[in-house]
């Protein structure tokens, strides 16, 4: 173990304290430039995924928001083409009795004027 030692301090020893102190300093800062890189990459990843996933929660949002539009307009024209059925029937039938009770009035009318004419045509013919 001695042997594998003396080389090493033999170096130290050439190298002196001051560039041993000066290495480390390299290497601490060397360390220290590469964790804070990888540190700011991985936020740079982070917030490109957390961007992503917000753009395509408003693209969801957005394509939700069309189709629920779609849905409510096809409702209300259902509930319309509905309504103006109910009210072309309504209507249709209406026109039909008031069709069906101006006949019957016009066919009374029509049997009262012959019956007050039928009668007086009798009263003459017998008189």
């Amino acid at each position: 173990m001695s042997t594998t030692n003396a080389p090493k301090t033999e170096i130290r020893d050439r190298q002196g304290l001051i560039p041993g102190v000066g290495n480390l300093a390299i290497d601490v800062i060397d360390r220290g430039q590469a964790t804070t890189l990888g540190v700011l990459h991985d936020a740079r990843a982070e917030l490109r995924t957390a961007l992503d996933h917000g753009i395509d929660l408003a693209d969801k949002l957005a394509a939700s928001t069309f189709r629920f539009a779609k849905k409510l307009v096809q409702r209300l024209d259902d509930a319309a083409a509905d309504t103006l059925g109910g009210v072309e029937r309504v209507v249709g039938g209406a026109i039909k009795t008031a069709r069906d009770t101006t006949r019957a009035g016009g066919e009374l009318a029509a049997t009262v004027a012959n019956g007050v004419v039928g009668t007086r045509g009798d009263h003459s013919a017998r008189a």
